[in-house]
């Protein structure tokens, strides 16, 4: 009876990480995206900070994509050079970046994800 069980508790992990990993976006970019009509990533408010964790552009999708970085302090804004990468992101498929919002632990010198849109430019 223990050797099933053992067995149940290393099987359901596994079940439970390959299931999660093909759920689609995570949790912050769905709440990001459902909540935030987007501002303009060239208008988007920065703060210079420290980055400690070179930037990852993951979760690419026809619609958007996270940068997730590591920062040394909190804040509103998102470092100047994350923004670049957004824009340069979306320009490549002729788009615009739109940034939609962050999501942060709770404990400084923690892994930040912002989540950015691609628009179609609009002629005026």
């Amino acid at each position: 009876m223990e050797k099933k069980m053992k067995k149940s508790f290393v099987f359901l992990p596994a079940v439970m990480l390959i299931v999660s990993a093909c759920s689609g976006p995570d949790v912050s970019t769905r709440v990001t995206s459902s909540l935030s009509r987007g501002v303009l990533a060239v208008e988007q408010k920065v703060q210079g900070k420290a980055i400690i964790m070179t930037p990852n552009v993951e979760d690419i999708t026809d619609k958007g994509f996270n940068i997730r970085y590591m920062e040394l302090s909190f804040g509103s804004g998102v470092p100047e050079s994350i923004r670049d990468l957004a824009i340069d992101q979306c320009e490549s498929t002729g788009k615009v970046a739109v940034f939609m919002g962050n999501s942060r632990g709770l404990v400084q010198l923690n892994t930040v994800k912002a989540h950015y849109e691609c628009r179609e430019i609009q002629s005026s």
